[in-house]
């Protein structure tokens, strides 16, 4: 009985990859990533998940990195206090990438023209480690680095479950989810779902003037 259940599972999985696959060559895409708004409390804490390929994941490529972000920590600081829009921001190394999250208010073309404007020095280093890396010095060329970033920004599903579920996501059935959301997650290999905003609706200046932080 075991054996057949395993059977089944096996099977169902193929037909449903293959069938995925089918889906997504013949349907253009519908669920799309961060949608703007005119509401603007739905512009403040933006997430920017950034997943960089490194092209050489080894241990001398994540000491040097390490190195870097290390020496570089002060320029960072400053220069991320310096946007004035960002609520936090880290680097990670995950399974081979180097990836940078962080949470700011406002467009996502001003956050990186800004960004660059006060670390680009810091990114063309980094660049040195990333596979398939955009052209340099970035805040030169930023166009070309926006338009780099995007492609490489995790890809944010609909916050609202209405924007992904066809039927109660209680129900526990994988038909629950519309085919709109499964060709979206066969697309994208790295998927944010939702956000949790622990204080909506002020922005990152608001917060440091009620600190009494300044900039």
């Amino acid at each position: 009985m075991r054996r057949s259940g395993g059977l089944k599972l096996v099977a169902k999985e193929v037909i449903t990859s293959v069938l995925v696959r089918w889906w997504s060559r013949r349907s253009p895409p519908t669920v799309v990533a961060g949608k703007s708004s005119t509401a603007p409390s739905d512009n403040l804490q933006r997430a920017m998940n950034l997943v960089m390929p490194l092209h050489k994941p080894n241990i001398y490529t994540r000491a040097q990195l390490a190195r870097l972000l290390f020496q570089a920590t002060d320029e960072i600081l400053v220069g991320l206090n310096n946007v004035g829009t960002v609520h936090f921001a880290r680097f990670d190394i995950v399974d081979g990438n180097l990836c940078m999250f962080s949470v700011y208010d406002g467009d996502f073309t001003s956050y990186i023209r800004d960004f660059i404007a006060s670390i680009g020095d810091v990114f063309d280093l980094l660049m040195e480690q990333v596979k398939d890396p955009p052209t340099r010095p970035v805040a030169v060329n930023v166009d070309e680095f926006i338009e780099w970033v995007r492609v490489h920004d995790a890809f944010q599903m609909p916050e609202s479950p209405v924007d992904l579920m066809s039927r109660d996501p209680t129900s526990g059935a994988l038909e629950a989810l519309p085919r709109d959301t499964i060709i979206a997650l066969h697309r994208n290999r790295n998927v944010q779902f939702g956000i949790y905003r622990a204080y909506p609706g002020y922005s990152a200046a608001q917060i440091r003037q009620r600190l009494s932080i300044g900039w």
